[in-house]
């Protein structure tokens, strides 16, 4: 021990950066490198408050207004019906003494409760409606007060001759009133005519409909006759299936053909006499 007798503890000297702060501040402060503030002081930003305050429970409920009364209060907390006297010489008796306190403290801190809430609910009440009441009548203090002289003299758009509300005779109404009506029956009528005409094409197309099992298993044997048919094998004829329709007809095709085939040339005039005849008949052949 007597060879370090006369050491001496080493002083270290703190030595900070060029941009670390003056005061004596770790790195894990918001303080260690200064940033300069703003001349003008920023006011200081309200809290965020999170989380949602419950509902107040309304005390004095409509049901019960009987809680503010000596009757409620005294039912709510009922003196005892036996209070034996305490014996001093009781290990217990100052345990027992203080529950008694505590209880009749009770009783007072629910009686002055009940009290000062319901006459601060009072209060409030009538000042809410004292307020109701005075921003009522300013309302209609306001609605029925006149125009000041200089905004009427200094109104730029509006005329005195236009604040005159009085009904101008219309002359016409009975007209547009008239062809508006005529206007309202035909298009009526024209949608009558158009459900009509729907409803004539679903009945003919509906002989076409398959309703019954025995007349799909027809279609079907019709459309996938037995065996191997040799138009399936390529679109490159036209057939009664779905499937090989052919190639797309081009505009150019369908002109050249019924110029060229008389039998598309009658299909056409027949389509075309068929048309006629519905526009004639009024319905669908």
């Amino acid at each position: 021990m007597a060879l370090f007798r006369n050491c001496r503890t080493v002083t270290v000297q703190l030595r900070g950066f060029a941009s670390s702060s003056s005061r004596r501040v770790g790195p894990e402060s918001p303080n260690f490198i200064d940033v300069p503030g703003t001349i003008q002081p920023d006011f200081p930003s309200k809290p965020r408050v999170k989380g949602t305050l419950p509902v107040p429970k309304e005390i004095f409920s409509v049901r019960r207004k009987d809680k503010p009364s000596p009757e409620y209060i005294d039912a709510a907390a009922r003196l005892p019906s036996k209070e034996p006297e305490i014996d001093p010489q009781d290990p217990h008796a100052e345990y027992i003494q203080r529950k008694r306190d505590m209880a009749e403290m009770r009783r007072q801190n629910l009686h002055q409760g009940l009290t000062e809430l319901h006459a601060r609910k009072q209060w409030t009440d009538k000042r809410m409606k004292e307020r109701s009441l005075e921003k009522q009548e300013r309302r209609e203090r306001i609605f029925r007060q006149p125009e000041r002289e200089d905004e009427r003299l200094t109104r730029p758009s509006v005329t005195q001759d236009l604040l005159n509300h009085t009904v101008l005779p219309d002359s016409g109404r009975e007209a547009r009133l008239a062809q508006s009506q005529a206007n309202y029956a035909d298009q009526q009528n024209r949608k009558e005519h158009e459900r009509q005409d729907m409803l004539q094409e679903l009945y003919m197309n509906a002989r076409n409909f398959i309703i019954t099992e025995e007349q799909l298993a027809e279609e079907i044997a019709r459309v996938f006759p037995d065996g191997e048919n040799e138009a399936w094998r390529s679109d490159g004829q036209n057939g009664e299936n779905i499937w090989n329709l052919g190639n797309p007809q081009t505009v150019q095709s369908i002109v050249n053909d019924s110029k060229k085939n008389e039998t598309s040339r009658w299909d056409l005039y027949q389509e075309r006499v068929k048309k006629l005849g519905e526009n004639i008949t009024g319905g669908k052949l």
